[in-house]
């Protein structure tokens, strides 16, 4: 049986958690083949960011037009958009029906230059997003005023449904209170509470890029929004859970997309 094809658009990370490296390993643990767009380089480890490395914007294009001008690409997913003339780039792509079933997660921390300048470049992409995936952070970026509470979250997740996105997915796992981990779902009009239990664990780096394009994976194979979004709320928290017992540098790490710490190697 052949392959669906996902395409990831982001960042390589040198410390394999993140970016490229978590959507590529979650993409082979899901049975899917994923293409990839580097759109920065990022030095770092387990510890803290070194430096990251934009790549002109010509070059972002040019991998992109070779993916899309071959391969049968079901699902895109956006990580790391550094520089306001990528994500305008992305955009344009978007905008001419190139990029189905679109999944943007703003990484906005990792931004070069003008935050604002990125943030405005956005607005060109949310149109066109299936399904929109930011943590309290980056909804508070993008609408300019703090998101703090799950009441703070059904509002944000409204506001940024009407600049285009049909589904907005605001990730709350950071959230400190209440043994529930809580995201909110906003589809079809409405905002819907998702509680998972609270996993103890500090490696989770990698799983809000491990969420997006596990729901880029999930649209790929025809789910509904709302149905993607369930599912792969699952896939990160298992994935957390199996890693918890990592200790693979000194900071939070990877988390467990194969199920490898469930397996016996003989």
């Amino acid at each position: 049986m052949q392959p669906t094809v996902v395409l990831t658009i982001g960042a390589s990370d040198s410390s394999g958690g993140s970016g490229l490296q978590a959507d590529l390993r979650t993409l082979a643990a899901l049975r899917m083949h994923g293409a990839s767009v580097v759109t920065a380089v990022v030095s770092r480890n387990t510890r803290d960011v070194a430096d990251l490395y934009p790549q002109p914007t010509n070059v972002v294009t040019a991998q992109l037009t070779c993916v899309l001008d071959d391969l049968p690409v079901a699902a895109v997913k956006t990580g790391i958009l550094p520089t306001p003339e990528t994500a305008v780039a992305i955009a344009a792509r978007a905008r001419n029906g190139a990029l189905p079933n679109l999944v943007v997660d703003p990484v906005l921390t990792a931004a070069t230059g003008s935050r604002r300048g990125l943030i405005a470049a956005y607005e060109r992409l949310l149109p066109h997003a299936s399904v929109l995936t930011p943590n309290r952070e980056e909804a508070s970026a993008l609408l300019g005023w703090d998101v703090v509470t799950p009441e703070d979250m059904a509002a944000a997740a409204s506001q940024l449904s009407a600049r285009g996105p049909r589904c907005v997915v605001i990730t709350g796992g950071d959230f400190a209170a209440g043994a529930d981990a809580i995201d909110v779902l906003w589809v079809d009009g409405e905002a819907r509470m998702l509680h998972s239990p609270r996993i103890s664990s500090r490696n989770t780096d990698g799983s809000g890029a491990t969420f997006a394009t596990a729901v880029a994976a999930r649209l790929a194979a025809a789910d509904d929004a709302d149905a993607a979004v369930a599912w792969a709320k699952g896939f990160v928290g298992r994935a957390i859970g199996d890693a918890a017992e990592w200790r693979l540098g000194n900071g939070p790490g990877p988390i467990d997309q194969f199920g490898w710490s469930s397996l016996t190697l003989r």
